[in-house]
C-alpha cells in the first residue's frame, strides 16, 4: 500500500525544488537503498488493474455459438423423451466441446498477453549521480528521467526542464494535437489538459526532449486510475472469428430447415413422431461442424507461439490471419536488411569532397581536423555509458548505432568525452524523419548534424561547390556507405528548424552497414510464396542501389523512385508505375503512408516495416504494420508484429507462419464441413426410398462427436504451406474452398448412401448391414483425414503419416470404433450386431473407393 504523506495530490502546483524534497529526492537521482526502501513501499511500475483474461466470462461464451444451441435444443428434446442415454452422450459432448473450447481460448488469451511481456519499456534514469537505462517496471517516485522524441511515458512525472517538448495525451484527453510543455509552476485548479508542466503515463513524446521527475508509478498514475475502464472493453473479434460466427448461423438456420424436412418426411411416410423427433435430433448433431470453433482457436493460439519462436511477437491475433495473406512487403532498409552494426569508415573534412571518392576502409586514427569533426558529431549525438567505474577502451555504450561508434571512434582517438558529458544534455532539436538533421548546443555556435544532402542545401557554400561534392556524395552512397553530415550554425537564443540556414558545412563521416546474411535467402524464400519485396528508405539512392544489389537484385534506372518524384507526381500517376517498382529512396514517412495506401487500391495485402514516430501511422493504415523492436514505442505501440530481432528474416519466416494458419484453417473447414453432410443424406435417402433407417441417433451423435472432431484438432500441428493465390488471396475461406467442402462433402455422402443401398438390396439381415455401415462411416470420417492433409497436392505425392498428432487422433478413433463395435457392454448400449470378420473387405474397399473420390475432386480444382 502506498504511503499518503508521499502521494503529492497537486504536483504542478508545486515548485520542482518543492517537489523534490517532498520525494527525498535530488537532480542526482535516488541511491540504491533509498530504491529498494520505495520499491517495497509502491512496488513495480505496472498496472495491476490492467484488463486480464475473463475466467467465467470465456466459459460462458463455450455454451453461446449457434453451435452448441443446436446441440442443447437435442439434448432437451432426447430428456423431455426419455432417451436418457442419447441425452447423456449429447450432453457429454457439450461438456467436452466447452472445455476444450475453453481450455484453447483461455490459452490463446493468455499466450497474446504473456507474448506482449517479450516487448519492454526502457527508460532513461538518473540514478547515483549517473544515467542509465533500466525496465520501466522497475521505477519508483522520485525517479529522475529523460524522455525524448518517439518513447512512450513510462509513469506521471513533473517536468524539470523541457526543450520544445510536445506531448499526445489524446489516449488521456481525447486531444489529438500534441501538447506543448514546460516545466513552470500552475494554478491548483489545473485540469489535466491545462497541466502543461506534468506528464502522463501511457502518453506519447512527439517531438522534443525532456527531464522529469517520477510523481506516481503503476496503478496510482492517471493510466491507472481508468484501468477499470479499458478493462471493461471486450477485446474485439479477428476477421476469421467474424467470418466463423457468421457462418455458425448460416449452419444454424440450414440444419434447422433439414432437420424440419427430414421430421416432415418422417412423419409422411408413417414412422412414429417419438422415433423420429430423436432421429431429427441425432441429424441435426450430425450436420453441426461443433469442433470448428475450438479448431480455429488452436490453430491460432499455436501460430502465434510458432511467430513468437521466431522472434515475432504479434501484438492482435488478426495479425497472425493477415500474415498468410499477404502479397507485399514494404522494408526499410537500416537494421532489417542490414546488420545495424553502422561501422565508421572514414571523416572527411569539407576540403576533401571537392577532390574524388576515396573508400578511407575503417581508419581508426584520425588527425587533427579529423577528430575536430568526430567532437562535434560527439556532442550532436545521445550517448549513456553502461559502465563508466570500466577502463575507458571497456566501455559500452547505449544509443543508436552510428553515435555509439562515433562514441567508439572518439575513445580511440583520445577525444575526452566524458567531460563532454559532464557538461549535460546539448541537444536544442532532435532528429527527426521528416527534418532529417539534429541540432545541438556547442559554447560558440551550434553544431546541425543530419542527411548530407539536406545540411548541403542548407549551407553557405556557392553552387559550384554544391555540386561538387554532391557530385562526391554520389559515388559514396552508390558504394554502400551511408553518410551524416556535419555543419556549424552562429548561436542565437531559441532556435527553430525553420532558423536553420547558412549551415558552415564542416565535413562528412562515412558508416558502412552490412547486409545481414540470411536475408537474401529469406528474400528468395518470400517471394516463392508470391510476395513481392520493395525497399523504401529515407537513405540516399546510391546506398539503397547498393543494399539492393548486395541482395542480388538487378535495378534498372526506371525501377527507382525518389521522394522528390513522388512528391511531384499525382495518385494516377503513381498508380501507373509502382507496380514496376523496386526500391524508394529519400521518402518520408508521408510517402511511405501514400505509397503504402496506393498499393492497396492495386489490390495488395500490404505488410510495412517501421521504426519511427512519424511511420504510426502508416503502420496503422497497412494490412499488417511491422515495428522493429529497436525502434520507438510509439512504432510498437501501432503494429501488429514486432521483430525482437529487428531481422527482415523474422518478417519471411512470420510469414511462413501465417501461411500455416491460412492453409490449416482452410483443411480443417473443409474436413469438417464435409463431414456434416454425410447423416443428412443417409436419413434423407433413406426415407424418400422407403429403407430401413440405417443408423440410430445415438450411432450417429458418437461418430460425429467422438470420432471425426480428433482428426481436425489435430490439423493445427500440419506443417504444409500453399503458396499463394492472387486471385482469391482476400477471402480465407475463399470460394474453392466452400465449393471443395461441399464438393465433397455430396459425393462422398451420395457414395456413402449407395453403399448402404446396395447392403440393403443384397438380402443380408439388416442388423449386419447396420453393423457394417456403421463401421463404413465411422472408418470414412477417420480415413479422408490423411486425403484433406494437403488441399493442393495428391495424397500419392507427400507422406500421408509424418504428422503424428493426426495419426495419434485416427488411432484413438479407431479403438473407439474396435470398442463399440466388440466389447459386448458397448455393443448393448450402441445396439450393435456383431459384425463377421468376413465382411471386412466391405469396410477396406469402400475406404478405398471413399480416398479415390476425394482425390478426384481434389484433382478436380486443382486444374482449374
Amino acid at each position: 500500500m502506498q504511503n499518503e504523506h508521499k502521494t503529492i495530490h497537486t504536483p504542478w502546483f508545486f515548485s520542482v525544488e518543492e517537489i523534490l524534497n517532498k520525494l527525498d529526492s535530488n537532480l542526482g537521482g535516488l541511491t540504491e537503498k533509498e530504491i529498494q526502501e520505495k520499491q517495497k513501499i509502491y512496488g513495480l511500475n505496472i498496472l495491476n488493474d490492467q484488463k486480464k483474461t475473463d475466467f467465467l466470462k470465456i466459459l460462458i461464451k463455450q455454451f453461446t455459438s449457434p453451435l452448441i444451441f443446436i446441440l442443447i435444443s437435442a439434448a432437451i428434446l432426447t430428456g423431455f423423451l426419455h432417451e436418457w442415454l442419447n441425452m447423456s452422450v449429447i450432453i457429454g459432448a457439450i461438456m467436452i466441446n466447452a472445455i476444450l473450447g475453453f481450455y484453447q481460448e483461455y490459452k490463446a488469451e493468455n499466450t497474446l498477453d504473456s507474448l506482449t511481456t517479450y516487448i519492454k519499456d526502457r527508460t532513461r534514469v538518473i540514478r547515483n549521480n549517473k544515467e542509465e537505462e533500466i525496465d520501466s517496471a522497475l521505477l519508483v517516485p522520485g525517479d529522475i528521467i529523460e524522455i525524448s522524441y518517439g518513447s512512450r511515458i513510462p509513469a506521471d512525472a513533473r517536468i524539470i526542464s523541457a526543450t520544445n517538448l510536445r506531448i499526445d495525451e489524446s489516449i488521456l484527453t481525447g486531444e489529438s494535437i500534441p501538447i506543448l510543455k514546460h516545466n513552470e509552476t500552475l494554478p491548483e485548479s489545473s485540469i489535466m489538459a491545462e497541466r502543461k508542466n506534468m506528464v502522463y503515463a501511457g502518453t506519447l513524446v512527439s517531438e522534443g526532449f525532456a527531464k522529469a521527475i517520477i510523481i506516481n508509478t503503476g496503478k496510482n498514475t492517471e493510466l491507472g486510475k481508468i484501468a477499470d475502464v479499458v478493462s471493461k472493453t471486450d477485446r474485439a473479434l479477428t476477421p476469421i472469428q467474424k467470418g466463423i460466427k457468421k457462418l455458425s448461423w448460416y449452419i444454424f438456420g440450414f440444419v434447422i430447415v433439414i432437420v424440419l424436412g427430414i421430421f416432415i418426411l418422417g412423419i409422411s411416410r408413417g414412422e412414429p413422431i417419438l422415433q423420429m423427433l430423436v432421429l431429427s435430433s441425432a441429424v441435426a448433431v450430425g450436420a453441426v461442424p461443433e469442433a470448428l470453433p475450438i479448431v480455429l482457436t488452436v490453430i491460432l493460439s499455436i501460430g502465434a507461439l510458432r511467430i513468437a519462436n521466431k522472434k515475432g511477437i504479434i501484438r492482435k491475433l488478426a495479425a497472425a490471419e493477415t500474415l498468410g495473406s499477404a502479397t507485399l512487403i514494404m522494408t526499410d532498409k537500416t537494421g532489417t536488411l542490414t546488420q545495424a552494426k553502422m561501422k565508421l569508415m572514414g571523416i572527411y573534412p569539407t576540403e576533401e569532397l571537392f577532390k574524388k571518392y576515396t573508400d578511407e576502409s575503417e581508419k581508426q586514427i584520425f588527425d587533427d581536423k579529423q577528430k575536430n569533426i568526430l567532437e562535434l558529431a560527439f556532442r550532436n549525438s545521445d550517448i549513456i555509458i553502461k559502465n563508466p567505474e570500466s577502463p575507458r577502451k571497456e566501455w559500452d555504450f547505449v544509443g543508436r548505432p552510428f553515435e555509439t561508434n562515433i562514441a567508439k571512434a572518439c575513445v580511440e582517438n583520445n577525444i575526452e568525452i566524458e567531460k563532454i558529458l559532464q557538461e549535460g544534455k546539448t541537444l536544442k532539436i532532435p532528429f527527426n524523419s521528416t527534418n532529417k538533421f539534429s541540432v545541438a548546443k556547442n559554447q560558440n555556435n551550434y553544431i546541425v548534424m543530419g542527411a548530407p544532402d539536406v545540411l548541403l542545401r542548407k549551407s553557405n557554400l556557392n553552387n559550384e561547390e554544391q555540386i561538387k561534392i554532391e557530385q562526391w556524395i554520389h559515388e559514396a552512397s552508390s558504394s554502400g556507405k551511408r553518410l551524416i553530415a556535419i555543419g556549424l550554425l552562429p548561436k542565437k537564443e531559441n532556435i527553430q528548424s525553420s532558423e536553420v540556414e547558412n549551415i558552415t558545412f564542416m565535413g562528412v563521416l562515412s558508416f558502412f552497414d552490412p547486409i545481414r546474411p540470411e536475408v537474401p535467402e529469406a528474400i528468395k524464400r518470400i517471394e516463392e510464396h508470391g510476395v513481392k519485396v520493395v525497399i523504401i528508405t529515407g537513405d540516399l539512392k546510391g546506398t539503397a542501389v547498393s543494399v539492393a544489389q548486395s541482395l542480388g537484385w538487378e535495378i534498372k534506372d526506371n525501377e527507382i523512385l525518389l521522394g522528390s518524384d513522388i512528391k511531384s507526381m499525382s495518385d494516377e500517376e503513381l498508380l501507373e508505375i509502382i507496380p514496376t517498382t523496386k526500391i524508394f529512396a529519400r521518402t518520408t514517412p508521408e510517402d511511405k503512408l501514400r505509397i503504402g495506401n496506393l498499393y492497396k487500391r492495386l489490390g495488395e495485402i500490404v505488410g510495412m516495416t517501421g521504426d519511427g514516430v512519424n511511420d504510426s501511422p502508416a503502420l496503422k493504415a497497412m494490412d499488417i504494420g511491422i515495428s522493429l523492436g529497436s525502434g520507438s514505442d510509439v512504432a510498437k505501440s501501432a503494429a501488429d508484429l514486432v521483430l525482437l530481432d529487428d531481422n527482415f528474416e523474422t518478417i519471411s519466416l512470420a510469414i511462413d507462419e501465417g501461411r500455416k494458419i491460412l492453409t490449416n484453417i482452410r483443411k480443417a473447414f473443409v474436413y469438417l464441413m464435409s463431414n456434416s453432410l454425410g447423416a443428412v443424406f443417409l436419413v434423407g435417402g433413406s426415407l424418400i426410398f422407403f429403407l430401413p433407417m440405417p443408423l440410430t441417433a445415438l450411432q450417429i451423435i458418437w461418430v460425429n462427436l467422438f470420432t471425426g472432431s480428433l482428426p481436425s484438432i489435430a490439423f493445427a500441428f500440419e506443417e504444409h504451406i500453399e503458396k499463394n493465390n492472387k486471385k482469391q488471396k482476400k477471402e480465407l475461406l475463399n470460394n474453392e474452398v466452400k465449393v471443395l467442402a461441399l464438393g465433397v462433402g455430396t459425393i462422398s455422402s451420395f457414395m456413402l448412401f449407395v453403399l448402404y443401398y446396395w447392403m440393403v438390396k443384397s438380402n443380408l439381415e439388416i442388423d449386419i448391414v447396420r453393423s457394417i455401415f456403421f463401421a463404413c462411416f465411422a472408418v470414412y470420417v477417420l480415413v479422408i483425414s490423411f486425403s484433406f492433409r494437403n488441399l493442393k497436392r495428391s495424397l500419392f505425392e507427400y507422406d500421408p503419416f509424418d504428422n503424428k498428432k493426426l495419426n495419434f487422433a485416427v488411432a484413438i478413433g479407431i479403438v473407439l470404433l474396435f470398442a463399440t463395435m466388440s466389447v459386448p457392454f458397448m455393443q448393448k448400449i450402441f445396439n450393435i450386431a456383431p459384425m463377421p470378420i468376413k465382411y471386412s473387405w466391405i469396410i477396406i474397399l469402400w475406404s478405398l473407393i471413399n480416398i479415390f473420390f476425394v482425390e478426384i475432386v481434389k484433382l478436380i480444382f486443382r486444374k482449374r
